[in-house]
């Protein structure tokens, strides 16, 4: 099947910005993919180019000019009465002859009414993650496609044959994990289950965690929190919908022993800016 490409995510950050957030389908080449993002005022263009060249990443966090430099056109981006809209442009690893291109507009599918309760429920949540029971997460996404890893992964089988991999975690690609998104997230306490396992007896500790719906979390990605760092491995996601549009998501994640080799996966939050 041919290479695809889907926007699954665009939040607005009030007051000024938004989040981007898109997926490939059938990635079958391995290697660097390179993106191009654009911003434009319809589904047609013109466009205006934001990044260029982007290596293997699979966000983009659009942040608009401050008050004091903002041109008038700029000043209402994120207005009920207007629309948004984004391009994603992915070149695969055999050249431009394979692009593939993708466009959605920040809030699809939602009138203006439908968009302001949206964000009245995003803005409820978002304060209450700040102010009251909110505590800074680290998201790092599972790699589905890049660089295929030269130390475990088997071209021939085509499967990975170390799990405790330091290259690429057990994913069968370089570096495993995409850069994390800092954001903000609840979990609440559970008891710790002991099961048997071929190993013996094992303590499994599995929580449930509240954040907004970007970034949009997947089965198998790490979840780390920052203040204690402990980190969890996502196992579901029920995600809470207007009129289609996820607005919430509730994941249920496992924690991971601290002598799993995801713990050498190194989450620095000085070299990521929060997403709020």
């Amino acid at each position: 099947m041919a290479l695809g490409i889907k926007i699954t995510r665009t939040l607005p950050l009030h007051p000024r910005g938004v989040f981007l957030q898109w997926d490939l389908t059938t990635p079958s080449e391995s290697g660097t993919y390179l993106f191009d993002v654009y911003r434009g005022g319809g589904p047609t263009g013109p466009w205006e180019l934001l990044v260029g060249g982007a290596v293997n990443i699979y966000n983009y966090i659009d942040r608009f000019p401050s008050d004091d430099t903002a041109v008038e056109g700029d000043r209402n981006a994120l207005s009920l009465s207007r629309g948004v809209f984004y391009r994603v442009v992915a070149t695969p690893p055999s050249g431009g002859g394979g692009k593939v291109e993708a466009i959605s507009l920040t809030e699809p599918s939602l009138d203006g009414r439908q968009r302001l309760l949206k964000r009245k429920m995003l803005r409820d949540l978002s304060i209450g993650l700040k102010r009251l029971n909110g505590t800074p997460v680290a998201l790092c996404k599972r790699m589905h496609w890049g660089p295929r890893c030269t130390k475990c992964y088997d071209k021939y089988t085509k499967e990975v044959v170390r799990a405790s991999c330091t290259t690429c975690f057990g994913t069968g690609f370089t570096p495993g994990y995409h850069d994390p998104v800092i954001t903000l997230a609840r979990r609440t306490p559970t008891a710790v289950e002991t099961a048997m396992t071929p190993e013996g007896k094992a303590d499994i500790n599995v929580l449930q965690v509240w954040m907004l719906d970007a970034p949009r979390a997947e089965e198998d990605d790490i979840l780390v929190f920052l203040i204690d760092d402990r980190r969890f491995i996502v196992k579901k996601v029920l995600p809470t919908e207007l009129k289609t549009v996820a607005v919430h998501q509730k994941l249920i994640v496992s924690e991971i022993a601290r002598s799993s080799v995801e713990f050498r996966l190194v989450v620095d939050p000085a070299r990521t800016p929060p997403l709020f």
